[in-house]
Order: structure tokens, then sequence, then C-alpha cells
């Protein structure tokens, strides 16, 4: 049993690679509006305006 556990891990390898990728652009679409937000509201402030939105 223990010569299968190699095996396992090279067939599973492309799956979890996969999922890691899809994981970490999920996470970048929930994440760049919320970061865009935070640069433009940085960005009105820097400019001297008070009234923000934030």
């Amino acid at each position: 049993m223990d010569d299968d556990a190699p095996g396992l891990l090279a067939r599973a390898l492309p799956a979890l690679v996969l999922l890691a990728l899809v994981a970490l652009l999920l996470a970048g679409w929930w994440l760049f509006p919320r970061f865009s937000a935070y640069m433009m509201r940085q960005n009105c402030v820097a400019s001297g305006h008070v009234n923000c939105g934030g």
C-alpha cells in the first residue's frame, strides 16, 4: 500500500495546482474592487478634497 502513495500524489498534484490557481483568481476577483475603491479614495484625499465618499 505504501507504493501507491507516490503515484496518488503524482496524479493529484495537477488537480491541486489547478485548485490553487482558481483560488488565487477568485481572491483577486474579490479583492480588486476593494483595492480600487481604496486607491480612488486615497487619490481624492491626496488631491485636497474633503468629501471623498467614505
